[in-house]
């Protein structure tokens, strides 16, 4: 039952990424752009992204890992 409430929270984290127009980015990129991409989305700094995507894949016991991939995977590039 678990696995499917984070499988259904991790579709429904995918299609609002999609929706709200996050891409990945060419520019600003270390690992996939998928964080540059959400940053300048957020208007925030790619930076502090970053570190909050580290800390919460540490803290989510890898959810936000596989969230990370998947995004790395589906998102358009820009």
């Amino acid at each position: 039952m678990t696995s499917l409430l984070a499988l259904f929270v991790l579709v429904c984290l995918l299609v609002g990424t999609h929706k709200a127009g996050v891409t990945a980015s060419n520019g600003d990129s270390i690992l996939g752009g998928v964080c540059g991409g959400i940053a300048r989305q957020a208007k925030m700094e790619p930076n502090l992204v970053r570190v909050l995507a580290v800390l919460a894949g540490l803290l989510s016991g890898g959810f936000v890992v596989l969230l990370y991939i998947c995004l790395w995977i589906s998102l358009p590039r820009r």
